[in-house]
């Protein structure tokens, strides 16, 4: 090595003067010459090398969905700040037209210095888990639709959630609620709408499930309208609450609220849930339920690392949200 020969010293000394923390046997004389030396040259240390010398790269790989649902973005800059305070580097691989999905994101990273990978969205649990156990790389689960997680697994808890949208808008006074949700399924559904459930329950007022709408939302392309809504409201249906199942579904409720000649939140009190960029831009501002972004990806984080070097258990872990007041409810 040119470092080595240029101070006069063994490669190991090398390795120990360049480490991040200052090692015992290196005099602070000696690493800070050994330093200058290297930066003279150019010297990058080796990723590879010190793979084989420690076992670990200190990075993480996190898998994003290809779609645009802003959700996962800030859970990724929290990623990345607890992975710098661990001294860890973050990969980010977005899944995009790559053929298997998020498994087969996991799989080409065969190639890739990584210590562990964090899979944000996803619902191939079994298949992800499959990949990563191939390249012997511990695996971690953001926000995943499975029931019963097969994977470690973060996650907001969607039933608390629920509940405290449901019980904002009861609370004031509001009693015909409605929910606008999507027309397919997952946990995250499943626990919103119970928490829904709950609340009235709670409050003694019995749901009307024809107030329980499933709209056709696709993620590139959302409708104007929500036909579903429309088609409800002109039926004379009477409503005067609205939880709507995330925030991106909230602009076109809002616009079959107003096409029907209601306002908001005069006649219909609405909350969405999220609390993503766009319950910002609404029309009026969407009140909401605001995701811990923060704490899901330093969290995410902690249970990758964690399980570099111990079992960690293959099960759910839930942050709580909180309610976010805007001027839609």
């Amino acid at each position: 090595m040119d470092v080595s020969k240029q101070a006069g010293v063994g490669v190991a000394t090398v390795s120990r003067a360049l480490a991040a923390e200052p090692h015992r046997d290196v005099s602070p004389a000696t690493r800070e010459r050994i330093r200058r030396i290297a930066d003279d040259l150019g010297y990058r240390p080796s990723l590879a090398a010190r793979a084989l010398r420690t076992g670990e790269y200190r990075a993480l790989s996190v898998i994003v969905p290809d779609f645009e649902w802003g959700w996962w973005e800030p859970v990724v800059r929290s990623a990345y700040n607890a992975a710098e305070e661990h001294g860890y580097h973050l990969l980010v691989h977005p899944v995009g037209e790559r053929r298997g999905g998020a498994a087969g994101t996991i799989s080409a990273l065969s190639n890739v210095p990584t210590d562990g990978v964090i899979v944000l969205g996803f619902s191939a649990s079994r298949e992800v888990q499959n990949a990563a156990a191939a390249l012997r790389l511990p695996v971690v689960s953001v926000d995943d639709t499975e029931a019963n997680p097969i994977l470690p697994t973060v996650s907001v808890d969607n039933r608390a959630g629920g509940r405290m949208a449901t019980e904002h808008l009861l609370s004031q006074g509001r009693q015909r609620l409605a929910y606008v949700g999507n027309t397919w399924a997952g946990n995250f559904v499943d626990q919103r709408i119970q928490g829904f459930r709950d609340a009235h329950d709670s409050a003694g007022i019995e749901v009307n499930d024809r107030l329980i709408l499933r709209c056709e939302n696709p993620w590139d392309d959302p409708p104007f309208t929500f036909k579903e809504l429309d088609e409800l409201l002109a039926d004379g249906v009477r409503i005067d609450g609205m939880f709507c199942e995330y925030d991106r579904m909230a602009g076109p409720a809002l616009r079959s609220l107003r096409r029907a000649g209601l306002t908001v939140p005069g006649d219909v009190a609405v909350v969405g849930y999220d609390d993503e960029e766009w319950a910002k831009l609404t029309d009026p501002p969407l009140t909401t339920i605001r995701q811990p972004y923060e704490e899901l990806g330093a969290l995410a984080v902690s249970l990758a690392i964690q399980a570099q070097t111990r079992p960690v258990a293959a099960e759910r872990r839930t942050v709580v949200p909180t309610l976010r007041k805007r001027q839609s409810a």
